[in-house]
């Protein structure tokens, strides 16, 4: 654990143990000769998989501004992961959609993270994972987050 880190805030601990997973998939796709890739183009990549959205919509649900999103997904796009997909409705509206090596990232990292979930069951036991997992589904908060 990280010195700053008072082991009884919550917050704290779990934006630690958060952080370190991220970079643990990260640095495992890199391992595995892929090119480097940040954590913030690989959360955009995974929204993207998910949800048919603007670059503005990704700015607001990550939290980063809308130039800081257009140039996470502009650099994605140079690299090949996602294109913009116009809609004839509306010229306004410019969704982003993944390409063949951005959905090939995703189930990729997908692999590696599940691969991490079976390092976790190993440490600390299946029930305990599964307590965990039960208890970030749950919402903590009345009429916000999940």
């Amino acid at each position: 654990m990280e010195p700053y880190i008072d082991s009884s805030n919550l917050v704290d601990l779990i934006s630690d143990k958060h952080a370190k997973l991220r970079k643990m998939v990260i640095d495992a796709w890199v391992e595995n000769g892929e090119e480097e890739i940040t954590d913030t183009e690989s959360y955009i990549i995974a929204i993207v998989q998910k949800e048919k959205t603007t670059v503005a919509q990704i700015a607001k649900k990550i939290g980063i501004s809308r130039q800081g999103a257009h140039k996470c997904a502009k650099g994605l796009i140079e690299k090949g992961y996602i294109e913009i997909e116009n809609q004839n409705t509306n010229l306004r509206d410019k969704y982003l959609i993944l390409t063949d090596k951005g959905r090939y990232f995703f189930e990729e990292t997908l692999l590696i993270k599940r691969n991490l979930e079976e390092e976790i069951i190993n440490s600390i036991g299946k029930d305990e994972f599964n307590m965990i997992k039960s208890i970030f589904n749950q919402s903590w908060f009345k009429n916000k987050l999940r």
